[in-house]
C-alpha cells in the first residue's frame, strides 16, 4: 500500500490544500508557524496498526492523537476539522476522509474515519521533536536489557559511523529508557549513552525506527505491506554533511523496506539536495504564507524556496549576452535595428570598432587565444573577402557594399510619395539628395538636415529599408543564429 496525498479541507490556518506523497521520500518544508508538523500528525492518524508486532525499542506501529496534537478549549473545541488520505492498495485508487469530533465528557478531540469507519490498518512510526529531548536533563535514565539480531546490530553501528563520519570509532548499541523516551544510544571505546551528543541521540532514534521495519518484514514474510516512517525536523541537531547523507542512506533501505518516509524540516542543504531527485519517488511541499492563510506549493523552484526560507529577495541573474564586433557606429545602428523584434535581442552585443574589414577578418582567422571566442559583423563590401577566406565566426550585413551605400541607395529609389519622405517639413527626395550630386554615401549618411529625419539611432531610416528587404534582414538574423548555435 502507498499513500499518495493528504487533502486539508479545513483545519486552522489550511484550508482546501493538497500534500503529495512521493512512493519513496517526501519533505515538507516552510516558515515556522505555517503546520508542517500538523501535516505530519494527519497523516500518522489515518493508520492503526492491529497486529501486536513492535518496534526495536518495544513500542507499537501506532500513534495516539493526543500525543501528535494539543487542542486549544477556546479555538478549537468549537469547530469540526476535516482532512482525507489517499492511497493506493491493489493498484486502486482509494481514500479515507478524518473528522475531528469533540468529547464533551471527557473534553478531548477523537478522529472518526469515514463517519464511524476505522483506520487504514497500517504499520507507522511518528517521530516527534520529544525525542529531541537532551539524556542529560532527564531525571532518570536506566539501561534496559534487549536482544537485537546481528544483522540488526552491525547495520546501526555501520549506519551511525556512516552518517556522523566516525572514521575511527568502534561503535555498538545501548539500549536507554528514561523518564521522556527510549532510545538506542551509540556506545564506543571512549564514552557511553551520557557522553551522546543531541546529534547522535536523534539518529539513533531515526535509524532505529527504519531497522524497525526490517524486524517487522522479516517477522510478516508475505503478509508484509510496506510501512510509513514520519520524522518531525529530520535535520535538527545534525551538521549539514551529516543531513545528507541521513538522507541517501534513508533513501535507500526506504526501496528496500517498501517504506515511505515523510519528514519536516527547515534544511536548505537537504531541500536543494533534493530537489535535483523530484519525480514520482520524491516530492517536497513547501508552504507559504498567503493573507494569513498557508498554501502549499508542490516541487517549487529552488532558488524561490531558499528566499522564502531566509526570508529575502533573490537576485536577477545577469544574462550573458553573446558579443559580436562590427566595423563601426553605423554597422552598430543597422546590427541592431536588424535585432529588433527578434528572440536574439536579450542574447547578442553588439561592439563597434573602430577596425577595417580587414583587421576584423585577421581576428577572424587568427590562431591567437584572445579571438578564439571573438565573433565578428562585416559590412556588404567585404563580402567577397569573408568568402575567400572562409573567415570563421563572422556574419555579413545585408548587400554588397558599406552599409551608407546600401541605404543611399535603396532611399534614392523611392517615389516621390512614399511614406518615407515628410512633405510637411518639405523633406523630400530633393531636399534629401540635392546636395549630394557627387553620391558621397557617407557625407549624406551623416548631414545634419537629414540626420533629423532619419530617427533616432538612425531606426526611421533602417526601417523603411527593413519593409521592404524583409528576406535579407531575416538571412542576416538566420547567418547570426547558426554561429550563436
Amino acid at each position: 500500500m502507498k499513500f499518495t496525498k493528504l487533502e486539508i479541507h479545513n483545519f486552522r490556518h489550511i484550508s482546501e490544500q493538497t500534500i503529495e506523497i512521493g512512493s519513496v521520500m517526501t519533505a515538507i518544508a516552510g516558515q515556522n508557524g505555517t503546520g508542517k508538523s500538523t501535516l505530519l500528525g494527519w497523516i500518522s492518524q489515518a493508520s492503526d496498526f492491529k497486529l501486536k508486532n513492535k518496534t526495536l525499542l518495544e513500542t507499537p506501529f501506532k500513534s495516539k492523537y493526543s500525543e501528535i496534537f494539543r487542542s486549544c478549549p477556546e479555538k478549537d473545541f468549537k469547530n469540526s476539522y476535516n482532512v482525507s488520505i489517499h492511497f493506493e492498495d491493489s493498484l486502486l485508487e482509494e481514500s479515507k476522509k478524518m473528522t475531528t469530533r469533540l468529547i464533551e465528557t471527557e473534553n478531548r478531540y477523537r478522529v472518526d474515519f469515514d463517519g464511524r469507519g476505522t483506520a487504514l490498518d497500517f504499520p507507522v512510526i511518528y517521530l516527534g521533536l520529544k525525542r529531541l529531548i537532551p539524556l542529560a536533563t532527564e531525571k532518570t535514565i536506566n539501561l534496559q536489557d534487549f536482544e537485537m539480531v546481528s544483522a540488526d546490530k552491525n547495520q546501526f553501528a555501520k549506519l551511525s559511523k556512516e552518517i556522523l563520519y566516525l572514521t575511527r570509532e568502534v561503535v555498538e548499541a545501548e539500549f536507554v529508557k528514561s523518564t521522556n523516551k527510549q532510545m538506542f544510544a551509540m556506545k564506543t571505546n571512549d564514552y557511553g549513552h551520557l557522553g551522546n551528543s543531541a546529534g547522535q541521540d536523534n539518529l539513533g532514534q531515526i535509524i532505529s525506527s527504519i531497522l524497525s521495519f526490517g524486524r517487522l518484514k522479516n517477522e510478516l514474510k508475505e503478509n508484509y505491506k510496506g510501512g510509513l516512517l514520519l520524522i518531525d525536523e529530520i535535520d535538527a541537531t545534525l551538521y549539514a554533511g551529516s543531513q545528507i547523507k541521513l538522507v541517501e542512506k534513508l533513501f535507500g533501505l526506504a526501496k528496500t523496506l517498501n517504506v515511505q518516509i515523510v519528514f519536516t524540516t527547515h534544511s536548505i542543504e537537504i531541500l536543494e539536495h533534493l530537489s535535483k531527485k523530484t519525480g514520482e519517488e520524491t516530492k517536497i511541499n513547501f508552504l507559504k504564507w498567503n493573507n494569513k492563510n498557508a498554501v502549499n506549493e508542490v516541487n517549487p523552484n529552488i532558488e524561490l524556496l531558499k528566499n522564502v526560507i531566509r526570508v529575502q529577495t533573490g537576485v536577477a541573474k545577469k544574462i550573458e549576452k553573446i558579443q559580436f564586433i562590427c566595423e563601426d557606429i553605423v554597422a552598430e545602428y543597422w546590427s541592431k535595428n536588424l535585432l529588433n523584434g527578434t528572440d536574439l535581442k536579450q542574447k547578442v552585443e553588439v561592439i563597434k570598432g573602430p577596425f577595417p574589414d580587414g583587421t576584423l577578418i585577421q581576428m577572424a582567422i587568427s590562431k591567437h587565444p584572445i579571438f578564439k571566442t571573438t565573433n565578428f559583423i562585416l559590412d556588404g563590401d567585404a563580402r567577397v573577402n569573408h568568402s575567400q577566406r572562409n573567415t570563421p565566426r563572422t556574419v555579413i550585413l545585408p548587400g554588397q557594399h558599406k552599409p551608407e551605400k546600401v541605404l543611399f541607395d535603396f532611399i534614392f529609389s523611392l517615389d516621390d510619395d512614399d511614406e518615407f519622405w515628410d512633405n510637411d517639413n518639405n523633406f523630400t527626395h530633393q531636399t534629401c539628395f540635392g546636395n549630394f550630386a557627387d553620391k558621397n554615401h557617407k557625407r549624406w549618411f551623416n548631414d545634419e538636415s537629414n540626420q533629423r529625419y532619419f530617427g533616432r539611432g538612425n531606426s526611421r531610416l533602417f526601417n523603411r529599408w527593413k519593409k521592404d528587404n524583409k528576406e535579407a534582414a531575416d538571412k542576416f538574423i538566420s547567418d547570426l543564429l547558426e554561429i550563436i548555435k
